[in-house]
């Protein structure tokens, strides 16, 4: 006698056209991952004999399928996310990768310094050294001899014979203090005389102190002279006279 409390075989055994509902794994699984088919199992059919089998193996296998499809799920979801990754643009990550961190440091001012400006003198080139060709010597003066007729025209108007030079001879009148060391008088002639008083005219002759510094008076000399002007100037008894005035280039006391 069957107790009907207890659930009875399927008029088919054999009929295994509906297969048994698979539970999904929990109320949130995507419908997608749960819909995939679960590998098929070998359940055991139900024996004539011995009678259905017993449903709480039939409940433990499904709770294996239901987690091995989560497993595969999440799998799934990484690799998705992964290759989701992979899709951002590569030049954006390496700008944003070189892009410098804000710095904190405080802006420094550059201090203006005070000090003066420095100049540098301008340099110019050292000139190269030419070869000059010196001045020629001047040419001696040519001192001319008189006659005695020339001689007494240059004494009657020397200013009319200024800068001219000639050949005098004379005799020392007066070289003292008074003259001073420098100038001295003499009478004068165009050539030597034979006596130390035929020398007539009287002259005022000046040069250097240290080439006239061996002549004294009463000596009888030669001399090469320039004429410069005619000079005035006063006698011992009071009067005044002009006499010609000579520059004394050179002499020889004869």
């Amino acid at each position: 006698m069957t107790d009907p409390t207890i659930p009875g075989p399927s008029e088919d055994p054999t009929d295994q056209s509906q297969p048994a509902q698979k539970p999904y794994a929990s109320p949130q699984d995507s419908p997608v991952i749960a819909a995939v088919p679960a590998p098929e199992e070998n359940v055991p059919q139900a024996d004539a004999a011995l009678g259905p089998a017993a449903p709480q193996r039939s409940h433990a296998r499904a709770w294996a399928v239901g987690g091995l499809a989560l497993v595969v799920a999440l799998a799934a979801g990484v690799v998705i996310g992964a290759a989701a990754g992979d899709d951002t643009d590569p030049a954006a990550n390496a700008n944003t990768s070189t892009l410098p961190a804000p710095s904190s440091a405080t802006p420094t001012t550059a201090v203006p310094t005070t000090a003066a400006p420095t100049t540098t003198a301008p340099t110019s080139a050292a000139p190269s050294p030419t070869k000059t060709t010196p001045p020629p010597k001047p040419k001696p003066s040519s001192y001319k001899t008189l006659s005695e007729r020339q001689w007494k025209l240059i004494a009657k108007n020397p200013d009319a014979y200024v800068g001219r030079t000639y050949v005098i001879f004379g005799r020392v009148t007066q070289f003292d203090a008074a003259t001073g060391i420098d100038t001295f008088r003499a009478d004068v002639a165009h050539r030597r005389m034979a006596d130390k008083y035929d020398y007539e005219t009287n002259t005022l002759l000046t040069g250097l102190a240290a080439d006239l510094d061996n002549l004294v008076e009463d000596d009888i000399f030669r001399a090469n002279v320039t004429v410069l002007s005619a000079f005035s100037y006063d006698t011992q008894i009071g009067g005044e006279t002009t006499v010609p005035l000579l520059q004394v280039d050179s002499f020889k006391v004869l």
